[in-house]
């Protein structure tokens, strides 16, 4: 389904529409993943669910904040069946498979995660999470490497910033750096929406004729990204998020 955008504010929720023929209202529900679902009926238009949404913004600020409070609660990890991992915004259903594997092992089919371990890998215990853990770090890093330089890449032209070199790093206090012709993205980055990958891509590029976050940096970023304020909130808001 198309994944649309409901702004509360410099609040971005994202939401999706489920067309139901047997249905004669619009409901909204939103999971732990704090992605709102609307059902509505085949004849209702964008206007209707529009005004909707507007009329519940009250209840959607408060399921919003509560779920975000929930996600940021010390929960970790157990990298079960049934878990979610995220991947440039969206979340994705874990499957966890035994397979002869020396290591656990973790793939993508587009659809869900695959989490191959081994049949003496217990569910639970410490050493098996630890292990399961490192590969899912293990492929969100590499697929950081993969993904992350094309944003970059994308934009550079527009800011008069081609050559710089690109590097994927585990970065302790920012999601981007900019020095010396080199940018450096944090890999979680690319748990985020490419629209907010973009966003950190383009402030970096500034950054190659502007030291400092003056008026004319962020002319520069917002000559190429008009909404960066909502993207910059939404990253400020959602950032812990990416770090779990």
């Amino acid at each position: 389904m198309l994944m649309r955008q409901y702004h509360i504010g410099q609040i971005v929720i994202p939401y999706e529409i489920d067309w139901e023929r047997d249905r004669e209202t619009i409901s909204l529900s939103m999971d732990e993943s704090m992605e709102l679902t609307v059902c509505a009926p085949m004849t209702a238009t964008l206007d209707d669910i529009e005004t909707v949404l507007d009329d519940k913004q009250s209840w959607l600020m408060k399921t919003f904040y509560g779920l975000e409070k929930q996600a940021n609660s010390p929960r970790d990890k157990e990298y079960m069946s049934g878990e979610k991992l995220v991947y440039r915004g969206r979340h994705y259903y874990l499957d966890v498979e035994t397979g002869d594997v020396p290591e656990p092992q973790l793939s993508f089919d587009g659809d869900r995660f695959i989490l191959t371990v081994h049949e003496r890998d217990k569910p639970s215990d410490e050493v098996s999470v630890r292990r399961k853990r490192q590969a899912v770090e293990d492929w969100y890093y590499r697929q950081a490497e993969d993904d992350l330089p094309k944003r970059v890449d994308r934009y550079a032209p527009k800011l008069g910033a081609e050559g710089v070199t690109i590097a994927v790093c585990d970065l302790s206090r920012a999601w981007g750096e900019y020095e010396d012709e080199s940018i450096r993205l944090h890999w979680r980055l690319v748990r985020a929406p490419v629209r907010i990958q973009d966003y950190v891509a383009v402030h970096e590029l500034a950054h190659a004729k502007y030291d400092d976050h003056s008026a004319g940096f962020w002319n520069a970023v917002g000559s190429v990204i008009p909404d960066y304020e909502d993207r910059r909130e939404w990253l400020r808001l959602n950032g812990p998020l990416l770090t779990g």
